[in-house]
């Protein structure tokens, strides 16, 4: 392979990158962030509401209707139960749920001081 070729394969691969790397960045509208804010409002009420969990250490992200929970609940039914009050709001696509389990207590959480 001469040299011309070889620059050309070297061009071509770096520009197919760049373009590759341009495609995966997406950015949301000003509506979306509106909708997405409004969303995760509505999700922290509504877990805010339920008595039966303690959601204190619950966060609570929404990205284009997917709402990610984060943070520690200390049993399966407060992780179960708050999977479910964010599914029943308004515009919730679906839950990706991140949350820890802490079945020993905050002494044996990331979380802890």
């Amino acid at each position: 392979m001469n040299r011309y070729m070889k620059r050309c394969l070297g061009a071509t691969a770096i520009v197919s990158l760049l373009i590759g790397a341009a495609a995966c960045v997406t950015t949301k509208s000003p509506e979306q962030e509106s909708q997405d804010r409004t969303t995760e409002n509505a999700v922290r009420s509504a877990l805010e509401a339920d008595s039966h969990i303690y959601t204190d250490h619950i966060k609570i992200h929404v990205d284009k209707g997917v709402v990610h929970l984060s943070g520690y609940v200390w049993n399966d039914f407060d992780m179960y139960t708050a999977q479910q009050d964010a599914l029943s709001v308004d515009g919730v696509r679906r839950v990706v749920n991140d949350m820890e389990l802490e079945l020993e207590g905050i002494g044996n959480s990331p979380y802890s001081d």
